[in-house]
């Protein structure tokens, strides 16, 4: 009897542990999508930012707005056949979405991501004329899961670079949890 009672305490012990095991890799599966959603939508928006920042013409200052949240960009272009067209970044609903010609093309970012900040900042010398940019991004699949984080990126619009050595693309990725 005695030994029965020690065989069912070694039982439970070991199915303990077996229990914290699966629920730790559980966890940590978790947390890694949790962080994947967020570092692919950064990777695909800033992108797509960078992209049409050194395609860019100009940068439309009169309807773009600078230095705060939520910012908007809106740039000058060409089409590939050489007509003109804008195009604009913005956040709505938390997610980075984009306009070609004053026409929604849609969101960007993931859609399990939402973006919670986006600030454009304008900066020009007598030879180039660039935007630096500041994302947040969040992503959770419940409160044990939240995670946060802050993206940086800075780029030259190329037309307007007058030494190709200026002609420069930086991501800075800044790991701002909250």
């Amino acid at each position: 009897m005695v030994e029965m009672l020690v065989y069912i305490a070694v039982l439970v012990f070991m199915l303990a542990i077996i229990l914290e095991v699966i629920l730790s890799v559980t966890k940590a599966d978790r947390t890694i999508k949790t962080v994947r959603t967020i570092e692919n939508s950064a990777i695909v928006s800033i992108e797509k930012l960078q992209r049409e920042i050194r395609g860019a013409q100009s940068v439309a200052t009169s309807t773009s707005i600078f230095d705060i949240n939520p910012g908007k960009l809106v740039l000058n272009t060409l089409t590939a056949t050489g007509s003109p067209k804008t195009v604009e970044f913005y956040l709505s609903g938390g997610k980075l979405r984009v306009k070609e010609d004053g026409v929604d093309i849609g969101p960007i970012s993931e859609g399990l991501a939402q973006v919670t900040n986006l600030t454009f900042t304008r900066f020009a010398t007598s030879t180039s004329e660039g935007i630096k940019g500041q994302i947040t991004i969040e992503s959770s699949t419940s409160t044990s899961y939240y995670r946060s984080e802050k993206f940086y990126f800075s780029t030259l619009l190329a037309e307007n670079c007058l030494e190709p050595a200026l002609l420069k693309t930086k991501l800075l990725f800044g790991r701002g949890r909250t």
